[in-house]
């Protein structure tokens, strides 16, 4: 089986964290390293860095051509020396890709969204709309990474084929430790839609001596990262920057707890990985996070920084509940392998191609 995979925006040996690589970034590079098993896969992206090989029959192939027509084109040409079983895009930019390569090859076509516009508490990009809308009537297969958004995309558009597969995580490389800490823990891009300015205000109501680490670089410019920093002045917030994904553990080991304020998340790789660890993770209720983390896991709560601040002030001090809801994470995660999620990826190519 060979298997055109088309991650235009972010490849996955760009370091999550920063710019536009994150979540994606490691979803795409863990499950693709451990579907090389089972079958070929090249990685389309956009950028200089021509051909890498990340595992035995992987590829990454680098297109430095910005213009979605002409990438399109050269996968075309790559197919034709190639043959591909089908192709699977991830996030909308790929999928404008996909619409150029299903006219022209006419291959089986799975998508993922990754992040949908139109589910956005925030401002929405009509055109995004409109072309997302278009990817679902074209393709013939979308994967959610949650019930609660397949639902939402079948309520929406009836006669999209959707079906849900969750994302994964290394329950090696995260591994649950003693928790003595009491420090908060953000991880993620800064960028406006991850909410970070929910976590400062609910900071400020608690006051204190509190200390929070916030861990991932600026998502688009600069200036995103300054204004934050300048609205968290006088408090106890340290921005580290961006960290390796490899290091990320030792600092899920340092924190009592993992905070996700974002005003919008499909599934949320940050929550498995805090899981893992054995954090109890906090966010809100509104997010693919009720399917993740669920109240066995964290607490989840409505949208405002008084019932965010709240949820942080009863784990300090409640720690034998903090305690409990790492231990439930940990149990829970044990349905998130990569290895078993990569395996359930490869029966739904299998049987896409043979039905």
């Amino acid at each position: 089986m060979r298997i055109c995979v088309v991650s235009y925006h972010s490849s996955p040996i760009e370091p999550a964290g920063v710019g536009r690589a994150g979540g994606m970034n490691v979803f795409t590079s863990s499950l693709y390293r451990l579907l090389g098993h089972f079958c070929e896969i090249d990685i389309f992206s956009y950028g200089k860095n021509g051909l890498t090989k990340i595992a035995p029959q992987v590829n990454i192939i680098h297109l430095d051509t910005k213009d979605l027509k002409n990438f399109a084109e050269e996968i075309i040409s790559h197919h034709a020396r190639q043959n591909y079983d089908l192709v699977h895009t991830h996030y909308w930019l790929s999928g404008i890709t996909g619409l150029f390569l299903k006219r022209s090859i006419k291959k089986l076509w799975v998508h993922t969204f990754h992040t949908i516009e139109i589910f956005k508490s925030i401002e929405k990009d009509p055109v995004r709309v409109e072309i997302e809308e278009e990817i679902m009537r074209c393709s013939d297969l979308i994967i959610s990474p949650t019930q609660k958004e397949a639902s939402a995309i079948r309520t929406l558009y009836p006669d999209t084929n959707v079906i849900t597969i969750p994302h994964g995580v290394d329950t090696n490389k995260f591994r649950a430790h003693p928790n003595g800490s009491s420090n908060l823990l953000y991880v993620g891009r800064i960028d406006p839609i991850k909410g970070l300015e929910f976590l400062i205000d609910a900071l400020r109501i608690l006051k204190g001596e509190l200390r929070l680490d916030v861990i991932g670089g600026p998502s688009k410019r600069q200036v995103s990262l300054e204004s934050i920093k300048s609205y968290a002045k006088g408090l106890r917030v340290n921005f580290l920057g961006r960290i390796n994904h490899d290091e990320l553990s030792d600092h899920y080991r340092t924190a009592a707890m993992v905070i996700i304020p974002s005003y919008y998340e499909s599934f949320g790789l940050i929550a498995l990985e805090a899981m893992a660890s054995a954090r109890p993770v906090i966010g809100f209720k509104d997010t693919g996070l009720l399917e993740t983390v669920g109240d066995k896991a964290g607490i989840l709560v409505k949208r405002n920084e008084y019932e965010l601040a709240r949820a942080v002030e009863y784990l300090l001090k409640n720690k034998n509940i903090r305690h409990k809801l790492g231990a439930n994470g940990r149990k829970n995660v044990s349905d998130y392998r990569w290895e078993d999620i990569a395996r359930h990826y490869f029966i739904t190519y299998e049987n896409i191609i043979k039905n």
